[in-house]
């Protein structure tokens, strides 16, 4: 059986290795330009267990992956493991904090409330004026989203794949009701298999096979501040659900970002050719609202430079979660993307769902909270998928127990 991967970004990469070490057959992966491009390069790269259902199990089996990558392959992934503190400034927020530690406590997952001196301790930048509690989460960190992606396709390689980059997929090649192969600049290439993983361009790739994806893209920032005093490397991330801010450490630096309010949507089809390792231009008018709620918690932010606004499209569905499986209708074809800014966390669980798939075999995920066909033809209906996408990017992330 030949198996071919459209897209080499760390989601793409991931299911090549899923594959090759599922021996389904012979597995190659096209990345049009480099492995790691399109939306995986300027990730924030972070990690974090929760208890809900698609930060539990996808979670603990992308740790232990992470581990055992880099004991396959001598590739390095930049894991780190920091600890995150969830700063709650409100009552019901502390509420949605407290059902996250009787789950942690529940499931033996090292996670504590701390007071206002050990919090200031981690992050000597956080005033906690403001603040109403501090949970910290031990199991979470950051990856170097790159190293990752680089990673998976060592370990493909590894394991028999093909990996090419430089091959741009064209177009998809179906006959009969299923699908026979990819048509690259070098002509058609067979196969049996083929899982789209190509990020903001896979609606584009499968409309001309009358498929709408309920999918659609976003902006998405963080910025980076040249703090004092720097932050050391081992500082745990925050999240901030009530100002919608997130942040970590970045070479001693401060990154923070946001999930907000009312998300610019952004057609893919308007974006310059190549996209590869490009940016959006900065939305100050944008960010505002978010720096000063991230200065009211960092007062520091007030008179530190910005050194980087990293504005980087990023594709969302209507409910917060991926669109991973079979494409009905079309035999052969798989899809995984649409994830919603959280590649790197459910890189590996995509990867191991896809390969279970592809071999007909028992999944330690269940497949349907993330099948593709889920929103019924809802996908043609561009008004309503803008309107839905624009507001998830800030609903999901308001509620950090959902």
């Amino acid at each position: 059986m030949k198996c071919v991967v459209v897209g080499g970004g760390v989601v793409g990469a991931s299911i090549a290795w899923h594959l090759a070490r599922r021996g389904v057959g012979e597995v190659t992966l096209f990345e049009r330009d480099r492995l790691g491009s399109g939306t995986t390069w300027h990730s924030a790269g972070n990690i974090t267990w929760k208890p809900s259902r698609e930060h539990d199990a996808p979670v603990l089996y992308a740790l232990e992956i992470l581990s055992r990558l880099e004991a396959e392959t001598g590739q390095a992934t930049g894991w780190l493991k920091t600890g995150r503190l969830f700063v709650a400034e409100s009552a019901e927020t502390r509420r949605d904090f407290e059902a996250l530690e009787r789950a942690a406590r529940d499931r033996g997952i090292e996670a504590r409330w701390i007071e206002p001196r050990e919090a200031a301790r981690l992050n000597p930048l956080l005033d906690l004026s403001s603040v109403d509690a501090v949970w910290l989460n031990s199991l979470s960190g950051r990856t170097n989203p790159a190293d990752f992606a680089a990673a998976y396709a060592a370990g493909a390689r590894w394991a028999g794949a093909t990996v090419r980059e430089g091959a741009e997929v064209l177009r998809l090649s179906v006959a009969d009701g299923r699908v026979v192969g990819v048509e690259t600049a070098d002509g058609l290439v067979n196969a049996d298999i083929v899982v789209v993983a190509a990020g903001l361009w896979s609606r584009p790739l499968l409309e001309p096979l009358g498929i709408a994806l309920a999918q659609w893209a976003c902006e998405h920032f963080y910025l980076i501040a040249d703090v004092s005093p720097r932050l050391a490397r081992e500082t745990p991330s925050f999240v901030a659900p009530d100002s919608l801010l997130y942040g970590r450490e970045e070479v001693g630096r401060f990154l923070f970002g946001c999930f907000d309010e009312n998300a610019k949507t952004l057609d893919p089809a308007s974006l310059p050719t190549p996209f590869s390792f490009t940016l959006l231009p900065p939305d100050w008018d944008k960010v505002a609202p978010y720096v000063e709620r991230a200065t009211r918690l960092f007062p520091v932010l007030a008179d530190a430079p910005i050194r980087h606004f990293v504005n980087g499209p990023e594709s969302f569905t209507p409910d917060g979660l991926p669109l991973i499986g079979r494409i009905g209708g079309i035999d052969g074809l798989f899809l995984a993307t649409a994830m919603n800014s959280a590649g790197v966390t459910w890189s590996a669980m995509t990867g191991a769902l896809i390969a279970d798939l592809v071999a007909d075999a028992p999944s330690r995920f269940d497949p349907r909270p993330y099948d593709p066909a889920r929103f019924g033809d809802r996908g043609r209906d561009l008004d309503w998928l803008k309107a839905q996408v624009s507001a998830i990017v800030s609903q999901s992330y308001r509620n950090q127990n959902r």
